[in-house]
């Protein structure tokens, strides 16, 4: 097959004004294959032809519909143009469906073109040159102002070779769509073929599709493999963004699919009824929109009855952009970045009927109401809207989303692009650390961790200022409102350390300046019930003894257990039970010698070992488990973790 290049051409412009037969004379093919539109003598339905450029590649031609009456038609067939060839009679210059056709590809953002100036055998040349200045002037201030403009009659022929050399030129300048993204395609049309089964074609707007593939289809909650395929009716085993397919299925049924359905490769895509955009409003609207607005939502081949709920206020007058939830109908299964065109009858614009009105961009899907003027929704949209045309700022926006750290599968179902493709982004945005290792092949944004900084230092502050006497804060003792793991915990720790702003005693954190500020009686009290827990060794007395062996209430020693606990002379084995640090280290080496007579011991042998009662033992073999010094096996001890490694030294 002669080499393609995938980008299409799409014809725009008011109904009678020479589109299917300018196709006709470009390509040799008579779009209008419908016997209705042979009938009427108009276009109803989109039609599809390949056409061969000058350096011989191929690129397809949508031909769309310019009555009103079809304007739906016309709106599924505009979001697969690259490069338009807009239309306009010479003997009836710009008409209604000029202006509305002009309005829905800047919409749905077509940035390349050419005019042709129709029908040019029927006027004279002073016609003509005046029918050119009303085009010109009408297309001022779009993006079709510096487009060429090229005479040319469907019947006689005249001015196809100035045509064809422009249209060259705009396809040689436009370059091919791009297929790393994860394949997309909304069904043009379905239909069965005998002894092959369903067949789906349409334009696909994402990636690319590879015979044998496996497509999910989300509105039917079904899968079915790619068979065969056709590229602008010839066989082929890649299809790509921007062209003409025809997929043969299987594994389905036609009665599964239908037109304005979507298929995808994998399953990051699920049909959504509320989904956030930013909506932008036409400039030539004679008035604003209102908040909740009832319209018609199309979106690649799909229509949909929606409200329009305004989530920065309302309403949106002419020109204006805001950030808006649509509340459809029915589910879709869209994609951000996804354009889309909003229709609506409103009182006192174009006689009531159903106009264009304004249009924009998917940014999100969710599966609530979302309430307006919500400063944290107005922000992270506002990101999603800035990163939509890059997939490093995009992975970037997702991952800041995630209240902890994902790995790249993850990060990949959330953003909806391929893994491979996210592996390579969050490679590059780990080496410019705005991603940040948080190990097992995971990565946490770096505002993920500064923000859990924040906090941890806010908790910080209210602990020293509630405990003047204690030294600082155990990671596992910092609130469990912050519901994040550990991992990220830690990684929060070292920034707060980095930046000077906690340091480290032992096993606590505290912020940097806050020395415990205890009273010389404080100081000697605490002196006093170290030495009396140093003196007990292995058989300490309990809190409530200890406090009346001192004279002092069980709150305040307590308080001073606390203090001495935070410089590590003693340790909390329990609630009731408080050691001395020597007497502990002498119980550690002690199971340190039942295990270099053999791989357990048990709760007795310990018992017998340091000569004292269960009392004491339990509590100090349970504290050993819980720090990961032993490990528990039934009845039995063994080396953990910690233990293994004094062992191996």
């Amino acid at each position: 097959m002669t080499t393609r290049k995938n980008i299409m051409l799409g014809t725009a412009g008011h109904v009678d004004h020479g589109k299917t037969a300018l196709v006709k004379l470009l390509t040799g093919c008579d779009t209008d294959t419908l016997a209705d539109e042979k009938k009427r003598g108009l276009t109803i339905d989109l039609g599809f032809a390949p056409c061969q450029m000058a350096d011989e590649r191929i690129v397809g031609v949508v031909d769309v519909p310019g009555h009103v009456g079809f304007i739906r038609n016309m709106v599924a067939g505009a979001q697969g143009v690259d490069v338009v060839i807009f239309v306009v009679a010479a003997d009836d210059g710009v008409m209604p469906q000029t202006r509305e056709h002009l309005d829905i590809l800047t919409l749905m953002g077509v940035r390349r073109g050419i005019i042709a100036l129709t029908k040019t055998d029927l006027v004279d040349a002073e016609m003509r040159e005046l029918a050119a200045e009303d085009v010109r002037e009408f297309v001022a201030g779009t993006f079709l102002e510096n487009a060429p403009l090229c005479p040319i009659s469907n019947i006689t022929g005249d001015g196809f070779d100035e045509f064809f050399e422009s249209l060259n030129a705009a396809v040689a300048a436009c370059a091919g769509r791009g297929l790393s993204g994860l394949f997309r395609m909304w069904a043009e049309r379905v239909f069965t073929i005998h002894g092959f089964g369903t067949v789906v074609s349409g334009i696909p707007s994402a990636g690319e599709v590879r015979v044998g593939d496996r497509l999910t289809i989300p509105g039917a909650a079904q899968t079915a493999r790619l068979r065969k395929l056709q590229v602008y009716g010839q066989d082929a085993e890649v299809g790509r963004a921007g062209e003409c397919v025809a997929m043969n299925l299987s594994d389905v049924d036609m009665d599964a699919i239908g037109r304005g359905m979507l298929l995808t490769g994998g399953d990051a895509f699920e049909p959504a009824t509320m989904v956030e955009a930013e909506l932008t409003i036409l400039p030539t609207m004679a008035g604003p929109v209102a908040d909740y607005v009832e319209g018609h939502i199309h979106v690649g081949t799909a229509e949909v009855m929606a409200n329009v709920a305004m989530l920065e206020g309302g309403p949106i007058a002419p020109g204006e952009s805001q950030l808006v939830q649509l509340r459809m109908r029915d589910p879709l299964a869209l994609a951000p970045g996804e354009r889309f065109v909003m229709r609506a009858s409103l009182a006192g614009v174009a006689g009531g009927r159903v106009t264009t009105v304004g249009g924009g961009r998917i940014l999100d899907t969710s599966d609530r109401r979302l309430k307006r003027n919500r400063p944290w929704l107005l922000e992270r949209l506002a990101t999603r809207r800035k990163a939509l045309d890059s997939p490093v700022q995009w992975c970037a926006a997702v991952l800041a989303e995630a209240d902890s750290a994902s790995a790249a599968a993850e990060l990949a179902h959330r953003a909806k692009m391929p893994v491979a493709q996210v592996s390579q982004v969050v490679a590059a945005l780990t080496a410019d650390r705005i991603a940040i290792d948080a190990g097992g092949g995971r990565v946490v944004h770096k505002d993920t961790v500064a923000d859990l900084a924040g906090k941890i230092a806010e908790h910080l502050e209210g602990f020293h200022s509630a405990n003047p006497l204690r030294l600082g804060v155990a990671p596992t003792d910092l609130p469990t409102e912050l519901n994040v793991p550990e991992s990220i915990i830690a990684l929060a720790i070292e920034k707060l350390a980095c930046d000077g702003a906690i340091e480290r005693h032992g096993d606590l954190i505290a912020l940097v300046g806050s020395a415990v500020k205890a009273p010389a009686a404080d100081i000697e009290l605490a002196g006093r019930v170290e030495t009396v827990l140093g003196d007990a060794g292995l058989s300490p007395p309990s809190v409530t003894v200890l406090a009346e062996t001192l004279g002092e209430s069980a709150e305040r020693i307590d308080a001073m257990i606390g203090l001495l606990a935070d410089q590590s002379s003693v340790v909390r084995l329990d609630a009731k039970l408080v050691m001395h640090a020597a007497a502990v280290e002498r119980a550690k080496e002690t199971a340190l010698d039942l295990f270099r007579s053999g791989a357990s011991f048990t709760t007795m042998a310990f018992r017998d070992a340091l000569g004292v009662s269960r009392k004491y033992a339990v509590p100090l073999l349970d504290y050993f488990d819980t720090i990961r010094f032993t490990a528990r096996s039934g009845s039995l001890r063994r080396a953990g973790v910690e233990a293994k490694k004094r062992l191996a030294v």
